[in-house]
Order: C-alpha cells, then sequence, then structure tokens
C-alpha cells in the first residue's frame, strides 16, 4: 500500500510533467514562430538588396516555413532565379563578338551573319558581386535576437506564476 507521502510524490511529479509537455509545446510553437518571422524578414532585405534591372532575381526570392528536424526547427530562403549566382557573388565579363544588324536603335541578333556585329562585353573584366543573400540573413540575424528575446521573456513570464 502506498504511503501518504508517496501518492502526493507521484501527484506532484504528475503535475510537473504535465507542465513541461505543455511548456514543450509553448516552447516550440514559440521557436516556430521566431523562426518563420526571421525568415520573412530575410526576405524582405533580401528583395531591397537585389537589383532590379529586369525584376526577374527581386521577385523569385522565396520562403519555406519552418519545420521540425531532428535536434530543432529550419527554415529555408532562396532564389531559383538562372543569374542570381552572378548577382549574389560576382562574376567574370570577357569581350566577345554577337553577329546581327542594327536596324534604327535596337540590335538584331543573327546567328547567320558572318562578319556584321558587335563585341559585346564590359569596360571591366569583373562585376564585383552584391552579397544580398549574406547581408539579408545578417541583418535577420540581428532582428530575430532581438524578437526571441522578447518572445523568450513571455514565454518565463507565462510559466513563473
Amino acid at each position: 500500500m502506498a504511503s501518504s507521502n508517496q501518492r502526493r510524490n507521484k501527484a506532484i511529479m504528475d503535475k510537473l510533467i504535465k507542465d513541461l509537455s505543455v511548456f514543450q509545446e509553448d516552447f516550440d510553437e514559440t521557436v516556430e514562430s521566431i523562426l518563420n518571422e526571421t525568415t520573412a524578414v530575410a526576405e524582405t532585405y533580401a528583395k531591397d538588396l537585389t537589383p532590379a534591372v529586369t525584376g526577374d532575381a527581386r521577385a523569385k526570392w522565396k520562403t519555406k516555413k519552418a519545420y521540425r528536424v531532428s535536434n530543432g526547427f529550419r527554415s529555408r530562403l532562396y532564389n531559383n532565379s538562372d543569374h542570381i549566382g552572378y548577382i549574389n557573388y560576382g562574376h567574370r565579363m570577357t569581350k566577345h563578338f554577337v553577329p546581327g544588324i542594327w536596324v534604327g536603335n535596337t540590335f538584331e541578333y543573327n546567328p547567320f551573319l558572318m562578319g556584321e556585329g558587335v563585341v559585346m562585353g564590359s569596360k571591366t573584366s569583373y562585376v564585383k558581386g552584391q552579397f544580398m543573400m549574406e547581408k539579408a540573413v545578417g541583418n535577420a540575424e540581428k532582428f530575430m535576437l532581438r524578437n526571441a528575446e522578447k518572445k523568450i521573456e513571455n514565454l518565463k513570464r507565462k510559466y513563473e506564476k
């Protein structure tokens, strides 16, 4: 037969386990929320930092909502534009001949013309990268630290009662 101390201790432990499981759920929801907000901020910064020549690279910044992995949560910021790597990291420019003719103020490309065309290229041989992704992630990390501190303090206050 269980003594009154054992029953009381079991009741205390059962309540603690229940409280901890509720806290874990609240904590996971808070972390997921922080990560989603941080990823959204990073996307905004990345879009703002991306040069808009045609707008294609700027428009293709996307995020993937936070999802659980074995030891926490993960979220993604990505851009599937064909030339985003060249804009972000920089690239070399080589002068090259493009066959075609000028019609008025526009150049019409024609691969079958021999000898007529223009030499395309840049005055510089290397175009520096903009590093939008790295800058956006750095700014978002600063936001995340401020935001996480506030949300975790609120969560602590909720369970300190």
